[in-house]
């Protein structure tokens, strides 16, 4: 198995990373009887807010849950100013990346609101006690699910509203991953930040016409809530979806054409959701295979039984001649920095 890159995981393509322990967090305590739901996603949106204007540097520690291997980490440098975050892999030899604090590349910390108010559609978000994260006294939110289980939890710093911590957690209530700071230093925090507000819209039904009149075959949504945020036609080649429920996203790449197995350097063919796709050793679920004359890129920063279900919503067709001709790469389809752009 080929090492995992973090430098190349929290490329503007990779996607979010996380912790199954991390040394020196505290536990919940219980909640704060006067705490809400309103409470709860107003402390999200505070430290969206935060994410994007405070100022601070730190060492964070990821880990993703991959199908039939377990848990991947790794550990960053980063360092946020001016709504932008730099993350570095933790060794002399790492460059430098800039991305988005409120994409997947940036761990989701500083949420857009077009994700918080998804968030907000599919689940309870409410205050859920405090904790301690890198011995910062912090509040818990909990997003949870109909049936009262825990599908992510967050610490946000007290003093700064700096997010420092998220928990998700799969359906059968499973840690999938989480991503934390394991330092961190603050200069000047303080907590009086304007919650992010706002929406983004999905897709009209109209463009959405549209793209299927082209030829394009895709869901308007996939199971577990996920809902379509973006879709849209880059150079009449590909084209782009995504999907989000507020806590995860799983972005779709459909091309045109046929795939060229012998192009897939690096891949190998596995099953999955009961359908034979091409997956390789990652740190972020990925796959490809190809239907109807067109060629499906999965990547997703999502528990695996959620991908699971996506990846089998989506088109396919019997695999006799399944591998045949032509695969442009997913490496150049995946320049996304801001799911909700």
């Amino acid at each position: 198995m080929r090492p995992l890159s973090v430098a190349v995981t929290l490329a503007v393509a990779m996607l979010l990373g996380l912790v199954v322990t991390v040394p020196g967090h505290g536990a919940a305590v219980s909640p704060d009887d006067t705490d809400g739901d309103d409470t709860g996603l107003h402390l999200l949106r505070e430290a969206a807010a935060a994410g994007r204007t405070h100022r601070y540097t730190g060492v964070v520690r990821f880990a993703v849950e991959r199908p039939g291997a377990g848990m991947a980490s790794a550990r960053v440098e980063v360092s946020g100013a001016d709504g932008v975050l730099t993350v570095r892999e933790a060794s002399a030899q790492a460059s430098a990346r800039r991305v988005d604090p409120g994409s997947p590349a940036g761990g989701l910390s500083a949420p857009t609101p077009g994700m918080l108010d998804a968030l907000a559609r599919n689940y309870h978000v409410v205050s859920a006690g405090r904790g301690t994260v890198c011995g910062r006294d912090s509040r818990i939110v909990e997003a949870r699910r109909d049936d009262g289980g825990v599908a992510a939890r967050f610490w946000v710093d007290e003093s700064s509203r700096l997010l420092l911590r998220r928990d998700v957690f799969d359906g059968r209530g499973r840690l999938a991953g989480s991503v934390a700071f394991i330092e961190v230093e603050i200069p000047h925090p303080r907590r009086d930040v304007t919650p992010v507000s706002g929406s983004s819209a999905a897709p009209s039904e109209a463009e959405l016409a549209r793209l299927r009149a082209r030829g394009w075959v895709f869901p308007a949504g996939l199971p577990n809530r996920l809902g379509l945020f973006a879709a849209r036609e880059e150079e009449r080649d590909y084209l782009y979806l995504g999907y989000s429920d507020g806590l995860s996203v799983v972005s779709v790449f459909v091309q045109r054409g046929y795939l060229d197995e012998e192009r897939l350097t690096g891949w190998h063919v596995q099953p999955r959701a009961g359908h034979m796709t091409w997956t390789r050793d990652s740190f972020r679920q990925e796959a490809i295979w190809a239907s109807g004359g067109h060629v499906y890129t999965v990547l997703a920063d999502a528990p695996t039984d959620m991908v699971d279900a996506a990846v089998a919503a989506l088109p396919h067709e019997r695999e006799s001649g399944f591998w045949t001709r032509v695969f442009r790469g997913a490496a150049r389809l995946v320049s996304w920095a801001n799911p909700f752009a």
